[in-house]
């Protein structure tokens, strides 16, 4: 495996290449793009009142769901991923409109829920809302996506104009992120999410956080990456979700001029980097890890969750050298695996145990849906967005490339992208686990429209870090990530 370097300069993306040379991404994917851009018309729908009998929850404006077929109701962080797609393009507008449901579910209920549905309003999903509310209020303060970004605390941030009402929307919108934070992430009374002793998050739900709940919110649903006990566990990935919640209080506080807040969020951040560094960072391994509070022991299991720190900027410059060290536990010819085969548990010879355990330890310890050698587009775009921030772009172009060309080999295939890909199927999608594959797809057609855009980017000579003016990484990337 080639590996770039860490630390580069900032406009280091730029390249030498003739113009004869210049691969046209955009080109040579334009039936692919056709297709995602026709299907947004097929998943954005009308506002929906609540209906009981198939228990659908109101949506007072314009909403977008995962697919056309399986799903009618909106997902939390579905919809992160699906932003990838819109930012730029002619439906961008339907951010707005989702930041405003979501808005909605808070108010009404209490939590964002998992979907919008009376059967998931006692647990939410991975949260994203912070970073949803920032690219909705960067995209149309810029127009149709294009950027300008502004120095403000060493970070790329837009400068405040007239959009819905100068600052005061994205105010308004953080406040309700905020809420979210303080009540469904950090309410020890009424949820299970805050584990006190180490001041960090689980996933879990209102009632009794129990296993299959939990698992349940962690979008992860299922995978053997918690060994059925979701609910014991601090996750890598969900601790640097709400870190990057903290950076991004931390950075609107900073255009009221609020140093009080600017503080207090700061030092939040900092106690949870600190913390996390301290459970989930295995110096041996150069990794980080799921840290199990009940046997007060790290896990062993290598997932594409280890890699978020890096789309949150924790991780430091020698830790982030070697986390990319371990791609290669997950990379294939068709992108990477949401988990490493090798953390899967062996099939071992059952015939020295009684016949009626058999078959609950078979149903254990086999692989479920979220697990090697699935390809689901979220975690590894997380990760692709990761090393792009640490100046790994050969690894980051790489990896990319790999799932285009896969993607649009199915879609040339079957007339559709499917929300995964079975690296061991590659172009044979029919595997069926926990339920039928879906086509569509929400998050895969966006992130494929995104990683195009990146790749074009970089093909150009588009300097992806803008503005920035970091001298070490995490860059800021003057995409919207």
């Amino acid at each position: 495996m080639q590996k770039s370097p860490v630390v580069i300069p900032v406009n280091s993306s730029s390249k030498n290449h003739s113009v004869e040379s210049k691969r046209n991404y955009e080109r040579e994917f334009k039936d692919c793009l056709d297709y995602i851009d026709s299907y947004w018309d097929k998943i954005i729908h009308k506002p929906a009142k609540e209906k009981i009998h198939n228990n659908i929850l109101s949506i007072p404006n314009h909403f977008i769901t995962p697919n056309d077929k399986k799903f009618s109701h909106i997902f939390y962080w579905d919809t992160f991923f699906i932003f990838r797609g819109l930012m730029g393009t002619k439906k961008e507008w339907v951010m707005k409109e989702m930041i405003e449901n979501f808005e909605y579910l808070f108010q009404k209920l209490g939590i964002i829920p998992n979907f919008s549905s009376h059967a998931s309003i006692g647990r939410s999903q991975p949260p994203f809302l912070t970073t949803m509310i920032l690219d909705t209020y960067k995209t149309f303060n810029n127009g149709n996506g294009s950027l300008s970004p502004l120095k403000m605390l060493g970070k790329s941030l837009l400068k405040p104009v007239s959009t819905f009402g100068h600052v005061k929307w994205l105010s308004k919108k953080i406040s309700i992120a905020k809420k979210e934070y303080d009540m469904v992430w950090n309410n020890s009374a009424e949820y299970n999410h805050l584990v006190e002793k180490y001041n960090l998050n689980r996933y879990g739900d209102r009632d009794v956080g129990y296993a299959h709940s939990s698992e349940l919110e962690s979008g992860w649903d299922f995978t053997s990456r918690f060994y059925n006990k979701c609910n014991e566990f601090l996750p890598v990935d969900l601790n640097s979700y709400l870190y990057k919640y903290e950076r991004d209080f931390e950075l609107v506080s900073s255009l009221s001029d609020n140093t009080k807040e600017v503080n207090f969020w700061s030092d939040k951040a900092q106690e949870r980097r600190k913390m996390m560094n301290k459970l989930f960072w295995n110096k041996e391994k150069g990794f980080f890890f799921d840290y199990d509070f009940v046997l007060k022991k790290q896990s062993p299991f290598y997932s594409l969750a280890g890699f978020v720190p890096l789309w949150a900027g924790i991780a430091d410059l020698k830790q982030a050298s070697q986390i990319v060290e371990k791609l290669f536990l997950f990379e294939t010819e068709y992108g990477l695996t949401i988990t490493a085969a090798d953390s899967l548990a062996r099939k071992d010879n059952l015939s020295k145990i009684p016949v009626a355990f058999r078959s609950l330890i078979k149903e254990v310890t086999k692989p479920k849906q979220w697990d090697y050698p699935n390809i689901w587009p979220p975690l590894e775009y997380l990760t692709v967005a990761g090393l792009l921030k640490y100046g790994f772009l050969k690894d980051a172009k790489r990896i990319m490339e790999k799932s285009v060309n896969a993607h649009a080999q199915i879609f040339r295939k079957y007339g559709t992208f499917f929300e995964r890909i079975d690296a061991k199927l590659g172009d044979k999608p029919e595997k069926k686990a926990h339920y039928e594959i879906q086509s569509g797809f929400g998050w895969t057609n966006a992130i494929f429209y995104r990683y195009i855009k990146i790749l074009q980017d970089l093909e150009n000579g588009v300097d992806i870090y803008g503005f920035s003016n970091e001298e070490n990484p995490p860059y800021d990337l003057k995409i919207l990530n």
